[in-house]
């Protein structure tokens, strides 16, 4: 019996030795296989996976227990869909390494330093072709040495993100820190805080934080707010990768001044508040062309220099205050798109000096507008006959007329100081006919005095 338990301690414990050493092997050929190219293209090949890249690879990676380091990650996409190139610089992730007994790449948590985001690039051939939306049948195709391998992500946390939607290097938004977590399938949960906000034709934005919902194709902006000094504007929406965008933009505050052309620069000023709806396709080679954006405004603090027509009627007034208008009422609903301005129900008001309604349109850098001009009657009495002949219609304190205003906008043209000129010469030449006549009629009277 002794000598039956001493051989069972002796066989338990020569088990005991050959699982450690089975650990120690295994161990050992887990980090080599860790540390191996195989590994490395696995990794790589999961990653390109999901995010339906042409191509993706890891850099030489450095293990620590369940932290694994890296240098970078290249990516690259060709089907024209979310990015052409993404690059990620130094990386940390946690594994779990249970989930690579089911082909499973599972990595609790990324972090990233600085995270590169190129625009799909878009072929002039592919403009012409009906948007599609990125599918499993545009990702690359799974290797034979690595089949059915996926990358399972809990947690990403970017420091430094740099996104550029457009070819255009003003458009995109850098320097904003990402926070993305799983929402159910294929989704995920979005929070951006700090960075700039570039785009042609706005101001340069400070993104104070967004959060939002990505489900492949579509990006949904739940909340966002970005500032500019004292400027805000906050933006939902969504967009739908290289189909369309349909976002909601409420303005505060914000300076007109970039939104002009060069010659209006000089000529108005004033701080805009409002409310506008951006949309518009994005399966083409400029989106910018086939953007339309269109709501409406009030313009705070305005002030109107040296615009033609109120210089005229300054110089017909005698009033400089014509000359450098300072707006106590200025609002007007738009459309924009890249060649064509519409303004509707424009109105524009120096309280008790005068008042401009009306609508007007700019196409190919030629205006055509319909307005109302309202002048007081304090105004009016400067200009000789312009209460009789042009401003015929009175009511709501001011005497109105119509107006046309057409031709290049640098230097249109109005139908109204021509008018205004005619009304004086010949409200002028009616006094002097009524002056003959009194004198006339003295004359006359003097000599019946003498002959009678």
């Amino acid at each position: 019996m002794n000598r039956f338990l001493t051989r069972l301690a002796w066989s338990l414990l020569g088990l005991i030795v050959l699982l450690l050493v089975a650990l120690v092997v295994a161990r050992t050929l887990f980090t080599r296989y860790l540390h191996s190219e195989a590994f490395r293209q696995t990794l790589s090949q999961g990653a390109a996976n999901a995010l339906h890249a042409s191509h993706a690879d890891f850099s030489p990676l450095d293990f620590d227990t369940s932290m694994v380091y890296g240098e970078n990650f290249r990516a690259t996409r060709e089907d024209g869909g979310g990015f052409s190139s993404l690059n990620a610089d130094q990386l940390r992730a946690e594994f779990d390494w249970h989930g690579l007994l089911h082909h499973t790449v599972q990595i609790d948590e990324l972090s990233v330093q600085r995270l590169e985001i190129a625009p799909p690039v878009v072929s002039p051939a592919d403009a012409t072709l009906p948007p599609t939306s990125p599918s499993v049948e545009n990702a690359a195709p799974l290797t034979a040495a690595h089949p059915g391998w996926t990358v399972d992500l809990r947690k990403a946390s970017i420091a430094e993100t740099n996104w550029h939607w457009s070819t255009d290097p003003a458009g995109g938004i850098t320097g904003s820190s990402l926070t993305l977590t799983p929402d159910g399938h294929n989704a995920w949960l979005i929070d951006a805080q700090g960075g700039k906000v570039q785009q042609t034709g706005w101001p340069t934005l400070t993104l104070d934080s967004a959060s939002m919902r990505w489900q492949n194709p579509t990006l949904y902006i739940n909340t966002s707010s970005l500032s500019d000094g004292a400027a805000r504007i906050s933006v939902s929406g969504s967009i739908e990768t290289r189909q369309s965008l349909d976002l909601q933009l409420n303005v505060e505050n914000l300076d007109v001044n970039p939104f002009l052309t060069p010659d209006w620069r000089q000529r108005l000023s004033g701080r805009v508040s409002g409310r506008a709806t951006v949309q518009g396709p994005l399966g083409v080679a400029d989106p910018g062309s086939s953007l339309s954006v269109s709501g409406s405004f009030t313009l705070l603090g305005g002030q109107l220099t040296a615009l033609p027509i109120l210089d005229e009627i300054g110089t017909f007034t005698h009033t400089e205050r014509f000359r450098t208008l300072e707006l106590t009422h200025a609002t007007a609903d738009f459309t924009h798109t890249a060649n064509r301005l519409e303004i509707r129900n424009m109105i524009v008001e120096t309280e008790g000096l005068i008042r401009v309604e009306g609508s007007y349109t700019v196409e190919n850098g030629d205006i055509d507008g319909t307005f109302q001009v309202g002048l007081t009657s304090a105004t009016l009495q400067w200009i000789p006959g312009s209460q009789e002949s042009v401003f015929t219609d009175s009511h709501d304190g001011y005497h109105w007329t119509p107006m046309r205003l057409t031709g290049p906008v640098a230097h249109p043209t109005d139908d109204l100081t021509p008018r205004l000129v005619a009304a004086m010469g010949n409200s002028v030449l009616h006094d002097a006919q009524g002056v003959e006549g009194t004198v006339k009629k003295a004359a006359q009277g003097a000599l019946d005095l003498i002959l009678h």
